[in-house]
């Protein structure tokens, strides 16, 4: 749960365990070339997910004869179809990616063995919803559903009644439908199968919703579950907004509360929560210009817009310089400077989480990736193909798949792009300037550079791992697993730590090398912090992460002065 300003973020809001697996796994089939990629019905009722996914050729289609390409994949979505339909989409010759939810499945065999029992099914929830559909298919043609207890009542008479729920109701209610159900049943069974994460949405909620004036409802109009969380919140809260995006606010509640409660549904993707909540605190700041308000404001945009982690760094070219021996090289300095703004500032303008910055993103890139190549003509004609070529493969990157598409993918590839590029920035380029890459120094600065930024991209990735990042495996921790991610950051930072220590007993460097490990415990203090983070980025989490540079810096410098 994040709380600022009197403005509490649930800490269950955003995508559930469900909708962020069938995500992935669209995205991992759009990363392996196997495109056009379709959905049965959308894939979550969110739009600005699903405008996301339709710019990656994932499209929703209502039957598989729809599908226009008949090379593409088919996906089953997350909320599951009837058994019947699933034979026709197997049978249809395309191939089939079945991603329902694993708990939406739970409840489909349960439904499945009692029916086969000769029990009769009751499912509690809403009659035209994807997911019911799909469960009612499971119950043999001996099936009813009902919204309430009021539907309930009318029931007829039973000899045996299963008695299940939309995996999204309220629980109270599934209840309370339930034991009006036993009225009408000489035996009755109860399979609650609401899923957990619904639960502590609803847990949180109940607890929260009481205590605040106004709670905010981020998610789609056309969900069911959003649409429910809401009318939970009206009985809880005397005002209650239900908003798709942060446009959608009405200011002056937002102004005239004391206590705002911002929540979300399952098909919510964090980012969108993100910048509701941004926008309530920004409302809420309005007429009060002081100046740690403004400073605030401008470091928010110095750290959103890239200009923090180009400083980052400029600062590890200086580091990386102290390492190969060499004097300080501002053209340098700045060439890394420009480099990676330039890689950075673009691949974020073609993210979703950026898109009111595209425009200011895309056009600074491409300023900054003329100046850098402008420092590399004058280092040299070598140089500047060198850093052409780089550049165009930076800008190559996030549309990579359209050359890319018919090749295996590669996991991981992002962050280890990431590291690539400022290791040829701040260590590589100096030492190939001044001739320096047949010294073992230029190796180890080289080689200190990639693993440095290899755990400071991973370890970004940590505060989001659970949450609802749109990407594909191209992310470490994405494709390897946290688990696995965490040993390899673990065994980075101890071999690093190991190499130091021993060039310190080696006398190499001594100074120097002894300002670094000091600084190795900063890098070791941010990874043991981010392990058990589970919220989405912030300014304040790449301000701390790319600290490290600064700080390393400032002990190298203190080194030289030793």
């Amino acid at each position: 749960m994040e709380k600022e300003q009197d403005v509490t973020v649930a800490k269950s809001a955003g995508f559930c365990p469900g909708v962020k697996r069938a995500i992935d796994k669209v995205l991992e089939l759009e990363a392996a070339g196997k495109k056009p990629v379709y959905t049965i019905g959308p894939l979550i009722h969110n739009k600005q997910v699903t405008d996301m996914l339709a710019a990656k050729q994932i499209t929703a289609i209502e039957a598989p004869q729809d599908a226009a390409d008949k090379s593409g994949v088919l996906v089953i979505r997350a909320h599951g179809i009837t058994p019947e339909f699933q034979k026709d989409v197997e049978t249809h010759g395309m191939e089939v990616v079945d991603a329902t939810c694993p708990l939406v499945k739970h409840a489909q065999n349960i439904i499945a063995k009692f029916a086969a029992q000769g029990y009769h099914t009751v499912i509690v929830g809403d009659g035209g919803h994807a997911e019911v559909i799909g469960l009612l298919g499971y119950a043999k043609g001996n099936g009813t559903v009902v919204a309430g207890a009021g539907e309930a009542a009318k029931l007829p008479h039973f000899d045996k009644v299963n008695v299940v729920s939309q995996t999204t109701q309220k629980e109270s209610d599934f209840y309370a439908t339930a034991e009006e159900i036993k009225k009408h049943a000489d035996e009755c069974q109860i399979s609650n199968t609401i899923c957990q994460p619904t639960k502590d949405r609803q847990k949180e909620t109940v607890e929260l919703a009481k205590k605040a004036d106004l709670v905010i409802v981020v998610g789609g109009k056309h969900s069911a579950n959003t649409a429910r969380l809401a009318l939970l919140c009206q009985g809880l809260c005397p005002h209650v907004q239900h908003v798709e995006t942060e446009d959608e606010l009405e200011t002056q509640q937002v102004l005239r509360a004391q206590k705002i409660f911002i929540t979300a549904g399952a098909s919510t993707p964090n980012w969108v929560i993100d910048r509701v909540a941004a926008r309530v605190r920004e409302l809420r700041k309005t007429g009060s210009k002081t100046v740690l308000r403004v400073l605030q404001k401008g470091w928010h945009f110095l750290v959103k817009n890239a200009f923090y982690t180009a400083s980052a760094a400029a600062a590890l070219a200086c580091v990386c310089m102290r390492l190969e021996g060499l004097s300080t090289d501002w053209r340098l300095i700045t060439f890394a400077w420009l480099f990676v703004f330039t890689g950075t500032a673009f691949n974020r303008s073609t993210e979703a989480s950026y898109a009111k910055n595209k425009t200011f993103l895309r056009t600074a890139s491409f300023i900054c990736a003329a100046g850098a190549l402008g420092i590399s003509a004058w280092l040299g004609a070598k140089t500047l193909a060198l850093c052409a070529a780089l550049l165009a493969a930076g800008f190559f990157y996030p549309f990579r798949n359209v050359i890319t598409a018919q090749l295996p993918p590669l996991p991981g590839t992002k962050d280890f792009a990431t590291a690539l590029g400022w290791a040829f920035a701040c260590a590589f380029l100096p030492a190939y300037h001044y001739g320096l890459l047949s010294r073992k120094a230029a190796y180890l600065a080289i080689v200190y550079t990639m693993l440095l930024v290899f755990m400071r991209t991973v370890t970004l990735g940590f505060s989001s791992a659970n949450k609802d990042m749109i990407i594909g495996r191209e992310n470490f921790y994405k494709a390897f697993g946290m688990k696995k991610t965490k040993w390899a950051v673990t065994l980075i930072l101890a071999s690093l730590t190991a190499a130091l220590a021993t060039l310190c007993t080696l006398t190499w460097k001594p100074a120097l090398v002894t300002m670094l490990l000091i600084g190795d415990l900063y890098t070791i203090f941010i990874v043991i912090y981010y392990y058990g983070r589970n919220s989405t980025r912030s300014v304040k989490d790449e301000t701390l992460v790319d600290g490290q540079f600064f700080v390393l810096w400032a002990l190298s410098g203190l080194a030289a002065l030793l």
